[in-house]
């Protein structure tokens, strides 16, 4: 079963970091349900409850992804899918099923990120790796070919699979964010560092004095 995880998870993590950013969500099933449940989603609370755990995908990931999320989650061994009235993609899980999953997305992200620096595209990336909590990243490059002005292309290439398994494994997607760090080859001399997605510019006083007038 482990191995063809691992084969699923690659496949999804490839289609995650094609087609740009991704805003996914997960929640534990205990989380409030709404006044009016329509029927789907009283499908996704009984079979919820009876599996411990469920992640939501929403239906403006599912529209990036361009892919059968149904069928890529049926790939992973996951057979309890629901797309809700609003579009989104429930999927059930029982806890180990979970901790099968988000083992496979993790070694099938770092395999991919490993791949980032083969790949051409960004010819002064030497490597990619990211902490065990995918809260930090760290590009290798070199001083002489090092180029900011590629950070956020970068930057979101690693960040959609993190999120991607992230969610998985119970983050939150909407507070997430990822640290980057880019040292030179001699592993201490940091050539810059940044926040993907930065945050939003917070308006001064002065600025917000001035619309009030």
């Amino acid at each position: 079963m482990l191995k063809r995880l691992h084969k699923a998870g690659a496949m999804l993590l490839s289609a995650a970091m094609l087609l740009g950013f991704a805003a996914c969500s997960a929640a534990p099933v205990e989380s409030t349900p709404s006044p009016s449940p329509s029927p789907e989603s009283s499908v996704v609370a009984e079979a919820a409850a009876s599996r411990g755990y469920v992640v939501t995908i929403s239906e403006s990931v599912l529209r990036l992804l361009g892919t059968d999320i149904t069928a890529l989650a049926h790939k992973l061994e996951l057979d309890t899918v629901t797309i809700l009235d609003n579009g989104a993609c429930s999927i059930q899980l029982t806890e180990s099923e979970r901790d099968t999953v988000c083992t496979a997305l993790r070694e099938s992200l770092d395999t991919q990120l490993s791949a980032l620096s083969e790949s051409g595209t960004w010819p002064f990336l030497d490597s990619v790796t990211l902490d065990s909590k995918c809260q930090n990243a760290t590009l290798m490059s070199e001083k002489t070919r090092y180029n900011p002005v590629r950070d956020n292309a970068v930057a979101q290439a690693v960040y959609i699979p993190a999120l991607l398994y992230t969610v998985f494994s119970g983050g939150d997607p909407e507070a997430y964010t990822l640290h980057f760090t880019v040292l030179d080859r001699d592993g201490k001399t940091v050539l810059g560092e940044f926040d993907y997605p930065k945050p939003e510019p917070t308006p001064s006083p002065e600025a917000t004095a001035d619309t009030d007038e």
